[in-house]
């Protein structure tokens, strides 16, 4: 599956950035306003020096999706990801029509109240894939399908009429013959049989392949999840870091669902139950009522459900959530036996378990005021518990095995490999910069250009993985390099967003061939900086792949070989991707391409 949040295309742009003299501090690097067309531009490189580290644990809960699978990752080896939930209640602990009190004691005024013996019949557990519907010519076809996304007049079926035109006339504009009937539009006059109100999905952010066999294994956790540590008093939020697996830890009960599982990535249609009498010429049982997006969709074990939940109507146990949690502590999610890769991303903020059951009712038949001439009749009713509260994305993955040598630099999301940056000399920075400060320049723009190991890429194809992006920040106080802020471009998805600061894959000959970053506010900000401010130091700089540009919070973490605790961006986490890059000295054939610092200025010396 191709995905949009780590997929980035490479946008084609021409920007050049034009720096006007309205500026006063531009007269500190000691030059006066006069046209620059006058004067020659000259580039000049400088050295820049890195460290690496390896994230191996991070505070993983509060996640805005989480990852479930395996994946092996080239040079970074397995990454594996389960889930542990908590579930919680959505519609109090009364279930069909009276409370238990009322059912045990009964109502001389209400006939009506009776036992009602609920009885779960099934339950599912569901959980949406991460879907994507972006139609960016509004002509009723999301981009992934549309034959020409910029065009509202494309053709995507071929059928000679135009994608907008068949939204518009309830046709589909995906399928030269909309309703089956053998008879192809235009020349078919009773489309009918079409329903324009099905849903088309682009399924995003999944990786391997989705057709390779696996167990789904979905059992009852009995580990205790806390929102404040009782290792502090209860004073401090609990923070869950992803190396634990409560399931290998053993805290596990009931196995709710354990067998073989297949993806269904089409929206689900669920008619009604029942024809409604009062419309004969309808047969409602023929018609939708529900339409869901694609999504997991897993039958769960019943009889659990019926011990845990509905037979505790009215009872302590499940008053509230606090109570309800020591009934089910939650779920533990994991994929199993799995033949082939397979790595997914799932919206677990829109999760549920959908419990249905049938009770017993008062049916008056028509003469309310003949108690004698009555029935009890089973009817069906759903429950929902919301899969939410605290959810922890556990992870594991192989110790990267790279050299740390200066010929390459490794990046890698999740518990993956970050990299540190110096720019200018490692030993002395400010010899370097106190040159540029003396000199009469007016930096123009300023570059960090980071080409791909040809190695990593060798033999490379359009289904390979690699990191679409990457992201870089100040170290220091772990928030974006001020490019980032000074950059407002955006569009209706991250690839389009801070595309000048870049960092945004490039590919050559259909290759991936680098990622260039402008870092002219940052670079001029440390020449023109006085010896007292604080502001725009030439700190280190933190480079990571990223999900998501959008996503700059961070997380609390540990690299190896250390107890101290770092913050490590949420993007990075999110992204299970890689890349090898050309570090600043490499081999002998490749030093055209070495990582160095860019700087394009115009000279008022002479």
């Amino acid at each position: 599956m191709k995905s949009v949040y780590l997929r980035y295309f490479f946008l084609g742009i021409g920007v050049t950035l034009f720096f006007t003299a309205c500026n006063p501090e531009f007269n500190t690097v000691g030059i006066d306003l006069i046209a620059t067309d006058q004067f020659e531009t000259t580039t000049q490189t400088y050295p820049v020096y890195f460290s690496q580290e390896k994230v191996e644990d991070v505070v993983a809960t509060g996640l805005p999706v989480m990852q479930l699978g395996k994946l092996e990752r080239p040079n970074f080896g397995r990454l594996t990801a389960s889930i542990s939930t908590q579930l919680t209640l959505s519609g109090g602990s009364i279930f069909g029509l009276y409370t238990q009190e009322e059912e045990d004691n009964g109502n001389e005024d209400n006939v009506r109240v009776i036992a009602e013996d609920e009885q779960v019949t099934e339950v599912f557990l569901e959980i949406p894939f991460l879907t994507n519907q972006n139609d960016n010519d509004n002509d009723g076809v999301i981009d992934a399908f549309d034959v020409d996304d910029e065009n509202i007049e494309s053709d995507s079926d071929g059928d000679g009429i135009f994608d907008y035109l068949e939204t518009r006339n309830s046709t589909n504009p995906l399928a030269a013959d909309s309703d089956g009937d053998g008879i192809l539009e235009p020349d078919d006059d009773d489309n009918s049989g079409y329903d324009p109100e099905n849903n088309v999905y682009e399924i995003d952010s999944i990786f391997g392949n989705t057709s390779a066999q696996f167990d789904l294994k979905i059992s009852e956790l009995t580990y205790q999840l806390n929102g404040l540590d009782p290792n502090n008093n209860f004073e401090t939020v609990t923070e869950y870091y992803s190396a634990r697996d409560f399931h290998d830890e053993g805290f596990v009960g009931e196995v709710l669902y354990n067998a073989p599982y297949t993806f269904n990535f089409e929206e689900l249609r669920f008619n009604y139950e029942e024809d409604d009498i009062d419309t004969p010429d309808v047969d409602e049982t023929t018609l939708v009522e529900t339409r869901k997006s694609p999504r997991l969709r897993v039958p769960l074990d019943p009889s659990f459900f019926q011990e845990r939940l509905i037979d505790l109507e009215g009872e302590d146990e499940i008053s509230n959530n606090e109570n309800f949690r020591q009934q089910i502590k939650g779920l533990n999610i994991r994929l199993e036996n799995l033949s082939e890769d397979l790595f997914l991303y799932l919206n677990m903020a829109q999760a549920n378990i959908e419990i249905n059951y049938t009770f017993n009712r008062y049916n008056d038949n028509g003469t309310p005021d003949d108690e004698t001439d009555f029935s009890v009749d089973r009817e069906a009713r759903t429950y929902n518990l919301s899969v939410r509260g605290i959810q922890v994305n556990h992870f594991s993955t192989e110790t990267s095995l790279q050299p740390q040598d200066s010929s390459k630099i490794y990046l890698s999301g999740n518990l993956g490999d970050k990299a540190i940056l110096r720019l200018f000399d490692e030993e002395d920075q400010s010899v370097v910069v106190d040159d540029i400060r003396g000199s009469n320049w007016l930096i123009n723009e300023a570059n960090l250009i980071f080409y791909i190991d040809p190695d990593y890429v060798a033999n490379w194809t359009p289904e390979d993985r690699i990191a679409e992006r990457i992201y870089l920040y100040n170290h220091e106080t772990n928030l974006p390099l001020s490019d980032y802020y000074t950059d407002d471009t955006t569009g209706s998805d991250p690839r389009e967003t801070k595309i000048i600061h870049g960092g945004i894959l490039e590919y050559q000959d259909g290759v991936p061939y680098r990622y260039k970053f402008r870092i002219t506010d940052h670079v001029s900000g440390i020449i023109r900086r006085d010896s007292t401010s604080t502001a725009y130091e030439n700190v280190p700089i933190g480079m990571v792949v990223t999900y998501d540009i959008n996503a700059i919070s961070n997380k609390s973490g540990r690299v190896e070989g250390s107890t101290e605790t770092i913050e490590y961006p949420l993007g990075a986490l999110l992204n299970p991707l890689g890349t090898v890059l050309i570090g600043p000295q490499p081999a002998q054939d490749q030093l055209d391409k070495r990582l160095e610092l860019e700087i394009i200025y115009t000279d008022f010396s002479n």
